[in-house]
């Protein structure tokens, strides 16, 4: 029940991420359903519903109430999934599944899931990264994407590295939406029924706004807006974004650590 959850201590979690990553992540690949396995976290993907978003997550073990890293076009406040799969495979850490355009979506996306990617940073419990990219063969389109998270928080806040001093927390409202600063965008949620955070990461060059609301659950959902510039025939665009799952006694810390590494970009997405 809660309690036994509220029960959960860092020790714990602590002791599971030992054993754990001894070995690292990898997928597993089954017609579309995708499989994160090994390490602290898992989960699975069905490529040919990526607006699912990563769904029956572990931590340690403990069972997760969530929907990750949900992939989903925005067209007249439609935001299903409206592309076939054209290829999906496994590459190293990462899972990748490439799209067909349609008449009324003209656009081919190709979409990275990655594992191990912040795991070389003390501290954080487990990761997974997210490549998003996208070419048309038409004129001066417009492609609307968002990817959007949600998980039951009773705090989020958003953290600015600040150069190495002490990182800056502020409290997210209830219903807000952020614009990109310079360097990397960063949103904290501190979980309602586990000692842990889990963070959202994207470089301010990569997403156009982020959008976060509650429910009435204490669900937070937050919705990240890409692409929202026009689309020169034949450009490919990309967005990353990077995600983790940290110990709440120092999250804030190992936040801005994060928004420091990728913003040195020492964590390319692709080989």
């Amino acid at each position: 029940g809660l309690k036994a959850k509220e029960d959960l201590s860092f020790n714990s979690f602590r002791k599971a991420m030992n054993h754990a990553t001894a070995h690292a992540k990898s997928w597993a690949l089954e017609g579309t359903s995708g499989a994160l396995r090994g390490g602290t976290l898992a989960g699975s993907v069905d490529v040919a519903h990526p607006d699912l978003g990563l769904r029956d997550l572990k931590l340690n073990e403990c069972r997760l109430t969530a929907h990750l890293l949900r992939v989903q076009r925005e067209v007249d406040d439609a935001n299903d999934w409206p592309l076939s799969v054209a290829e999906a495979y496994i590459r190293g850490a990462d899972l990748v599944a490439s799209y067909q355009p349609s008449k009324d979506w003209p656009y081919s996306p190709l979409i990275y899931w990655r594992a191990n990617m912040l795991d070389s940073l003390d501290g954080l419990l487990g990761s997974l990264s997210l490549l998003v990219s996208v070419q048309t063969h038409l004129l001066d389109t417009h492609p609307k994407i968002v990817v959007t998270s949600q998980l039951a928080a009773k705090e989020v806040l958003h953290v600015t590295a600040n150069c190495g001093q002490s990182p800056k927390a502020d409290s997210i409202a209830r219903d807000s939406t952020l614009h990109p600063a310079r360097g990397v965008g960063c949103l904290l949620r501190r979980l309602t029924d586990f000692p842990i955070s889990y963070a959202e990461f994207m470089p301010a060059s990569d997403f156009q706004s982020l959008r976060i609301q509650s429910d009435a659950a204490g669900n937070s959902i937050a919705q990240w807006t890409l692409f929202a510039e026009f689309l020169e025939k034949g450009v490919i665009r990309r967005a990353r974004l990077h995600s983790a799952f940290l110990n709440r006694e120092n999250d804030l810390h190992l936040a801005a650590a994060c928004c420091d590494a990728i913003e040195r970009d020492s964590l390319p997405l692709t080989t």
